[in-house]
């Protein structure tokens, strides 16, 4: 069992990142417009053909890796730079609990992600960033449990659809990912961004709730 001070410091870093709430809600805005963009691009006709020739047997995987690492890369020199402009360490006890939180669904994410068909890869992603998203309940603003319940139920369904032989092969994989990881971070960043600019604006953090 933790001790006492274990648990005070536990606690410490929870209230810590609740207070935060609404930085990455800030942070996670411009990274939800560059993960909606990044879905567009890589399903696109002319990056589906140029990846289908150069790596026929795993143009989806790959191309949806490069979206991945793309949107990572972003979102990673976002929290550097904020972490710079409040004059915090980049890996701070915050940002550990919040690894810790967001590790095991997206392990998991990643190995269904290297096992199964695009079939199957398409709703399991959906599935597992939906469980991650929702794991960082305790110190995300509302809004980010709203998006991760969208991916969650949204994943589930397309995974019942895709077991089920007869409507299975018309679910396209590419447009599955557009419209969860396109659309649904789309409308994140297009819900999210007002109040990030509002705040900036004024000075101020906008509620930690929403």
């Amino acid at each position: 069992m933790p001790t006492a001070a274990e648990a005070e410091e536990h606690l410490r870093v929870i209230r810590s990142l609740m207070e935060k709430a609404t930085i990455y809600r800030a942070v996670s805005a411009p990274t939800a417009l560059a993960a909606g963009l990044a879905a567009v691009i890589v399903a696109s006709t002319p990056v589906q053909r140029l990846f289908d020739q150069w790596f026929p047997m795993n143009s989806f995987h790959f191309r949806w890796l490069i979206a991945l690492a793309v949107t990572m890369a972003i979102n990673g020199l976002l929290i550097y730079r904020e972490a710079r402009r409040r004059g915090d360490p980049l890996v701070s006890p915050g940002m550990r609990a919040a690894f810790q939180a967001l590790l095991p669904p997206m392990l998991s994410g990643g190995v269904f992600f290297c096992l199964f068909g695009p079939k199957l890869v398409s709703a399991l992603l959906a599935i597992f960033y939906g469980l991650a998203l929702l794991a960082t309940a305790h110190f995300a603003p509302r809004s980010m449990m709203w998006l991760g319940w969208s991916f969650l139920v949204a994943g589930l369904g397309i995974f019942t659809l895709s077991a089920l032989d007869d409507l299975g092969p018309k679910l396209n994989p590419d447009v599955i990912m557009v419209a969860t990881f396109g659309g649904f971070h789309f409308i994140y960043a297009a819900a999210t961004w007002p109040r990030r600019v509002a705040a900036a604006a004024l000075g101020a953090t906008p509620r930690p709730d929403v």
